[in-house]
């Protein structure tokens, strides 16, 4: 796509909700990126401390998008994109920090595919990697290749799936097409399913390992995991159902439901380790129901999902099985 002289080559969308801290170790390391052609977009996603004003004293060249109250990643990313000019969209948490050279060696690889992952290493340990691109298996577990592996052996993956919302960059073109982020997802998996329909649609994507940054982990959820694992079981039944080829869903469905039941497990063991057991089954009945209430639209934006599908079954196959847990 070619660019107009005042359209930045990149836009860099970071939501941000309280942590003030966080969000200044983030525009620090922008700071030093040796990549200038960059507009920076901030989203406070109704904070009540002081990050707008630290933000807006310490780095003007941010552009502060202030929501007037805390409506959940999918929406405050949302907001960043519509006001971001950038031809290369890079979404990017406030609990990430990267290497000077990264957005630098992401612009170099963008004739590589429309979606690019770098490399994300732990902050505390910057030999583990934390994710180097995104896979999803046959029975729609989204994870991270590479999750917990030792840097120094890590073997790159033939391909990747998509790329993460925490840290990667997005020819504009993909959410022209496809749409940005689903909004009823709320947060987690829905990089999953923005990545999914832009697969299904014909994008691209690649890992560029040379460019790296660090994460924290978890640091924007301010220790809540239960909460985590409650979104994740919810919202991959919603991946599956607007996403997931109707041959595909026959053929996959036992794996589908042993995910299903998976998840629900591990939703309920971590709100009961923190809540206790009666909590648990209230917060997991209520995410059931979340998702029941969710399913008229998600089976209307299925029809629509599915209807610009060129990807070839058995091509999406193969990036399925390529996915696979283990």
């Amino acid at each position: 796509m070619a660019r107009s002289n005042d359209r930045p080559a990149i836009s860099v969308i970071i939501p941000t909700w309280n942590r003030s801290d966080l969000v200044c170790r983030c525009l620090d390391s922008l700071s030093a990126q040796t990549f200038a052609d960059v507009e920076w977009i901030v989203v406070d996603d109704g904070s009540t401390d002081d990050t707008v004003d630290v933000v807006t004293r310490g780095f003007p060249r941010a552009r502060v998008v202030s929501m007037p109250d805390n409506r959940g990643f999918a929406v405050a990313t949302n907001a960043g994109i519509r006001a971001a000019n950038g031809a290369w969209l890079f979404l990017l948490n406030n609990d990430m920090t990267l290497e000077p050279n990264c957005l630098a060696r992401l612009w170099a690889a963008r004739d590589q595919a429309d979606m690019l992952a770098p490399l994300v290493l732990w902050d505390g340990d910057r030999e583990t990697i934390y994710s180097a691109g995104d896979r999803i298996a046959p029975d729609g577990r989204p994870e991270s290749w590479g999750f917990r592996a030792a840097r120094g052996t890590f073997t790159p993956p033939p391909r990747v799936f998509g790329v993460s919302a925490g840290a990667g960059l997005f020819r504009r073109e993909v959410f022209e097409r496809v749409g940005a982020l689903e909004e009823s997802f709320g947060a987690y998996f829905e990089d999953a399913d923005l990545c999914f329909r832009a697969r299904l649609a014909g994008f691209t994507a690649a890992f560029a390992g040379d460019a790296v940054a660090y994460h924290i982990g978890s640091a924007s959820i301010q220790g809540r995991t239960w909460w985590r694992s409650v979104q994740c079981y919810r919202n991959h039944g919603l991946l599956v159902i607007r996403n997931m080829p109707a041959s595909l869903l026959l053929r996959h469905g036992p794996a589908i439901l042993r995910e299903r039941i998976h998840q629900f497990g591990r939703a309920f063991s971590a709100v009961r380790t923190e809540l206790g057991a009666a909590r648990a089954l209230v917060r997991c009945l209520g995410a059931w129901l979340s998702l029941c209430a969710r399913l008229p639209r998600a089976i209307a934006c299925r029809r629509r999902i599915q209807g610009m599908r060129v990807l070839p079954i058995a091509d999406l196959r193969v990036l399925l099985e390529e996915g696979k847990h283990g």
